[in-house]
């Protein structure tokens, strides 16, 4: 009688061919758009700011933990959003537990 622990599967590796779009005859214009990066600042798009009340602050760190574009960064005794990376979400003034961050509309600047 065989024993159960004494049988081993063997690992079978399967090496595939790269891909190769030439060969496949796939035209190298089939998508232009997708194929330049463009880089675009997320702050550049959001409706709402945050701003945090630095007297309320603990740096307890729950808005850096919640913030889903990891735009919350460390200062000497609180924590503020870059705003440059900021969507506007308000997630990290939902989270607060102790009311330190608030939304406020974000306003275009007037370039006259």
């Amino acid at each position: 009688m065989e024993n159960n622990t004494e049988k081993t599967k063997e690992k079978r590796t399967v090496h595939y061919p790269m891909f190769d779009p030439e060969k496949a005859g796939v035209p190298n214009n089939i998508c232009p758009i997708a194929t330049d990066l463009i880089y675009m600042n997320t702050g550049d798009w959001r409706a709402q700011r945050p701003i945090v009340l630095r007297s309320k602050c603990v740096k307890c760190a729950t808005c850096w933990v919640y913030c889903p574009v990891q735009c919350i960064v460390e200062k000497p005794g609180w924590f503020e959003a870059d705003l440059a990376r900021c969507k506007g979400c308000g997630l990290c003034a939902k989270e607060c537990p102790h009311h330190a961050i608030f939304m406020i509309e974000e306003k275009e600047e007037d370039n006259a």
